[in-house]
């Protein structure tokens, strides 16, 4: 496939595109749109999720929520809700693990949002929450 040296503008890239893509037939079209989708998840998660169900106690802006963590690495972490909230927006979320008595809590900033939860990557502020989520991924069973 040939780009012309004319097509410099994003406007331009992008209207070539969406002709290509009309002219594709819908099996085309969801194949190329899967291929997407995960070539921008392989570069937004920089380590392997694992599924993980438990419990999270949350807090945004201020508000208090309790859902469920439905996978997590030690970058980040899926919260399954029905809540509405918006990317950039910060969280502050606590944990139980196996090696502390008392539940840890980490900061956060939510990075992509679906009508089934949200992804959160982690502010990770000191060497304790570090080991504390590595200890936590860790733990859990592939």
């Amino acid at each position: 496939m040939e780009i012309s040296g004319q097509l410099t503008k994003k406007s331009g890239v992008t209207a070539q595109l969406i002709e290509r893509i009309k002219n594709m037939s819908l099996n085309q079209q969801v194949q190329l749109l899967k291929a997407l989708e995960k070539s921008c998840k392989k570069e937004l998660r920089q380590s392997y999720r694992k599924y993980f169900f438990m419990i999270i106690d949350y807090n945004v802006e201020g508000q208090y929520f309790r859902d469920f963590i439905q996978d997590i690495n030690d970058g980040g972490v899926f919260i399954e809700t029905y809540q509405t909230f918006s990317v950039g927006q910060t969280i502050l979320m606590s944990f139980m693990s196996p090696e502390y008595l008392k539940p840890f809590k980490i900061g956060g900033e939510i990075v992509h949002v679906h009508p089934y939860g949200f992804g959160v990557k982690f502010k990770i502020e000191s060497q304790v929450q570090k080991e504390a989520i590595k200890n936590l991924v860790n733990m859990i069973q592939d």
